[in-house]
């Protein structure tokens, strides 16, 4: 599991290994209290599995920063040039984009060797707003007032920090109201302010 967000390291292939899982969740945007006051987004997730055998021995794994770039996984080739294989992209700010969702990738060459899919992230909401479950995604922008409620019932009060928990059901969940408390969990966007903090994306890889 990569979660640091905005670094990036290498992923070698176990010896052995007959499959591999891969995980991508974009990082969530953050809030704005001008243009409209529109809380962010959150980022897009990307699943892909295929043979291991049909995957470079050696990876590199970026985990999107808040906002600011996308979680991918790169072949990256001996003479310093490289492939990116997957994305999944970041939510926007309420500010300069509306707080959109981060988009689906486009499948490649890549992920016709495999099981692909990709989900756009949820749209954040204007000011006076609550925010619902995304009937696509476990990941959910911030609010822009009231609480923010997630999927499978989870709800963050109004002017809070969301959170992200992987146990006993994966699910984010994007920072609430328009106060100075609405950061979003991993993935996850902030709430509808300045000063809300958007979570980083995360990197999942499993062998078997």
């Amino acid at each position: 599991m990569f979660s640091q967000g905005g670094s990036s390291s290498d992923w070698v292939k176990p010896q052995g290994a007959s499959f591999v899982w891969f995980t991508l969740i974009g990082p969530g945007g953050r809030g704005s209290d001008v243009g409209g006051q529109i809380s962010g987004g959150s980022g897009a997730v990307t699943n892909f599995m295929c043979p291991a055998f049909l995957i470079p021995d050696i990876l590199r794994v970026n985990v999107g920063r808040e906002q600011t770039n996308a979680s991918s996984i790169v072949y990256q080739q001996k003479d310093g040039t490289g492939y990116t294989l997957l994305t999944a992209d970041f939510g926007k700010s309420g500010f300069n984009a509306s707080g959109l969702g981060g988009s689906a990738m486009t499948a490649n060459a890549f992920t016709a060797m495999g099981f692909f899919q990709s989900v756009a992230g949820q749209d954040g909401v204007a000011i006076g707003s609550g925010q619902g479950p995304s009937a696509t995604t476990f990941l959910s922008s911030g609010s822009g007032s009231g609480s923010n409620n997630a999927n499978y019932g989870y709800l963050i009060p109004n002017n809070n920090n969301g959170g992200f928990m992987l146990q006993p059901m994966i699910v984010g969940i994007g920072g609430s109201g328009s106060s100075s408390n609405g950061r979003g969990g991993i993935g996850c966007g902030g709430n509808a302010s300045a000063v809300s903090v958007a979570g980083n994306g995360l990197v999942v890889i499993i062998t078997w």
